[in-house]
């Protein structure tokens, strides 16, 4: 009796554990094959999902590989026995060599920026061994399925990537698959994440589907089929061994369609939704690759470079609404100021007045404004134009990454409410002479057709790339980076009126996060401006055409599903590109090479449930994970408790 109640308990561990039972005879073969050890085991299944993820990725693009990588790792989460410290740092260095290969273009803009891939790969590599890890607490303490426990902590570790250390989303598990649109269009209820959980749930049962066949392909070889299978049930006949393993595979079919036919039913919407008051607009990608140490020529080179191709889509494309240049390529600087500006040191070496200096300010002010007017005005286009900002504020000089605006000067271009927002770059009330200067300037700007209408300014800045933290109370800490000056970030984001239709410009790396994008408009709706148009301006210049370009596009696909505008794409080097709502790819720009890409956007009735909720899905996912290890540690305390000598 005592033997027969240890046996069932056996069983029921095994059923949970996943551990499948194995005969004296099952065990006397295995010592004549070889077996590898637990470390061994660990490296190869992590490295070869590893790999397959990699070549799912840019620059190979092998996109079914993705949902094969996922089965690799799955194996070790069902590993029914505990992973040593050891091969949880095994896993880190397999992640770690990972980042490093699929990051590789960071060490192209500077040999400094080397030290910068070097950390990001490694605070990245602890990603694979949390996900195993975490998920084996779901399987093993708290009996989830292992599809459903893997498939809410890898979405929620990525929820963790995009926001932690400013956030990092490249080359996510969702990104393989976005050519996949009636896949990606449920991005618009659970995000990016959501795809990343589909995908990880899908291949959690082909893991359990596949394991499970080898188990009956076992029990066939040795005549076994009356054995135990690996869930612990007595099987007696073949059919019901096969339906055992047929049971993940349907799981995960009712999953996966359910996602594809939610994804052709949006995409049959968004054909049948018009759209509304669309304007002419062009996208100017150069091909002009830069690296830090380029100075004032190379500026000037690329400025020209840009003229020239500006010029040439304003003689190729007649009646343009809006012409967007990439980041940072227009050679002038736009000089602006707050109230009461400090006075420069150099100028007060020159012992000159604070009057003086205002009234320099203000002439350089206007110079920088109309030098963009008067491009505007000879290309018969309303500007989006990259520019480096020069700000003189009270507490010194202050740089901002920015989009500058330039469109007609009726009213009726700039957007009330957006126009109402607290902008302490303004210069107002600086002098008596500063009033009447600026009211001169305002007098002759309404006799030109095109003016000066404001700017937006990077707010999400990249680390050690645009500034370096803590820099103003360690100064010493800006001899670590090539850095000459320290970006200063925007506060709050901008959208321009181009003929009713409303442009939300953002900056380079700020389309990888998608909680940043999806805020900028929920601010604007507050202030009755939203956005029917989402423009990314980029300078991938800086990465030579690697595979960096196709990384940075594919975010800009899911930003454009997430939100249910239409995303532009104006990038130096590439990929400059037009994306509509659905996540499609109307147009592409080449790698490292000219075009200009012209298309007509505009409102468009398409909704989006995450735009408006999207803090749900990703609190969830995120919760979960927190839950399960919040749970693991009290339970390990009160063992630990429980477990302390009585006196």
């Amino acid at each position: 009796m005592g033997r027969s109640k240890e046996s069932a308990d056996r069983n029921s561990r095994q059923r949970f554990s996943g551990e499948s039972k194995v005969s004296s005879e099952e065990h006397q073969v295995g010592r004549k094959l070889p077996v590898l050890t637990a470390g061994r085991r660990t490296s190869l299944l992590a490295a070869i999902g590893a790999i397959l993820l990699w070549m799912a990725l840019p620059p190979l693009q092998i996109a079914p590989l993705a949902w094969l990588a996922p089965c690799f790792w799955c194996a070790l989460i069902a590993c029914p026995r505990s992973l040593k410290i050891r091969e949880y740092l095994i896993l880190a260095a397999v992640g770690f060599l990972f980042w490093m290969a699929a990051l590789h273009w960071l060490r192209l803009p500077h040999w400094a920026t080397s030290f910068g891939w070097v950390a990001l790969s490694f605070y990245l590599a602890w990603y694979l061994p949390s996900f195993v890890g975490f998920s084996r607490i779901g399987v093993h303490r708290f009996r989830i399925p292992l599809p459903l426990a893997a498939g809410t902590v890898w979405a929620g570790l990525e929820v963790a990537r995009a926001h932690l250390l400013t956030g990092f989303t490249m080359a996510s598990l969702g990104h393989t698959q976005y050519r996949w649109l009636s896949l990606i269009q449920i991005a618009d209820l659970v995000g990016t994440y959501g795809v990343g959980w589909v995908m990880i749930f899908v291949s959690g049962c082909l893991y359990l589907a596949a394991r499970r066949v080898a188990e009956f392909r076992w029990a066939l070889a040795y005549r076994r089929s009356d054995q135990a299978c690996s869930d612990g049930t007595f099987l007696k006949t073949p059919a019901r061994q096969l339906l055992s393993a047929s049971c993940p595979i349907v799981a995960a079919g009712v999953v996966l369609g359910a996602v594809v036919l939610y994804g052709h039913y949006c995409l049959q919407v968004h054909a049948a939704t018009p759209q509304t008051s669309t304007v002419r607009v062009a996208l100017i990608q150069g091909s002009q690759d830069i690296r830090l140490e380029d100075g004032d020529e190379k500026r000037e080179r690329i400025h020209r470079h840009y003229l020239q191709l500006a010029f040439l889509a304003a003689r190729q494309y007649r009646n343009l609404d809006l012409m967007v240049w990439p980041e940072t390529v227009y050679g002038g600087v736009l000089i602006d100021a707050d109230s009461h500006p400090a006075l420069p040191p150099e100028w007060l070496a020159q012992r000159k007045t604070g009057e003086e200096f205002l009234n320099q300010l203000i002439a350089a002010k206007r110079s920088s404004e109309a030098a963009m007017e008067r491009l505007a005005y000879e290309l018969d286009s309303r500007l989006i134009l990259g520019v480096e900002t020069v700000a003189y504020t009270k507490g010194g000089i202050r740089y901002y990454n920015s989009a500058a605006f330039v469109g007609k000067c009726s009213s009726d271009e700039v957007s009330p409410k957006t126009e109402n927002i607290p902008d302490a770059n303004e210069l107002e009330n600086l002098s008596t002479s500063a009033q009447v200067s600026e009211g001169a300037s305002s007098q002759n700007l309404n006799r030109k057709p095109y003016c000066y209408l404001g700017r937006y300014d990077k707010m999400h800045l990249v680390m050690f790339g645009e500034y370096v933290p803590f820099a103003e109370q360690f100064p010493l800490m800006r001899y670590l980076t090539p850095l000459s000056t320290n970006t200063t970030p925007g506060k709050l984001p901008r959208a321009f009126s181009v003929r009713g239709v409303r442009f939300c410009p953002n900056i380079c790396y700020e389309s990888v996060i998608p909680h940043l994008i999806r805020e900028q408009i929920l601010e604007l709706r507050k202030l009755g401006s939203e956005p029917d148009v989402l423009v990314n301006l980029t300078n991938d210049g800086w990465f030579w055409g690697s595979s960096e370009l196709d990384m940075h596009l594919i975010c800009g696909v899911f930003r454009a599903v997430e939100t249910r505008k239409p995303f532009l794409i104006a990038a130096n080097t590439g990929f400059s590109a037009v994306i509509d709502a659905t996540g499609r790819i109307l147009s592409q720009g080449p790698r490292r090479d000219v075009a200009i890409l012209v298309t007509e956007v505009g409102k468009s009735g398409f909704h989006s449930w995450y735009l408006d909720h999207g803090i749900i899905p990703n609190s969830i996912f995120l919760f979960a994970v927190v839950l399960m290890i919040a749970a693991e540690l009290l339970l390990w305390v009160i063992n630990r408790w429980c477990r302390r000598p009585r006196p």
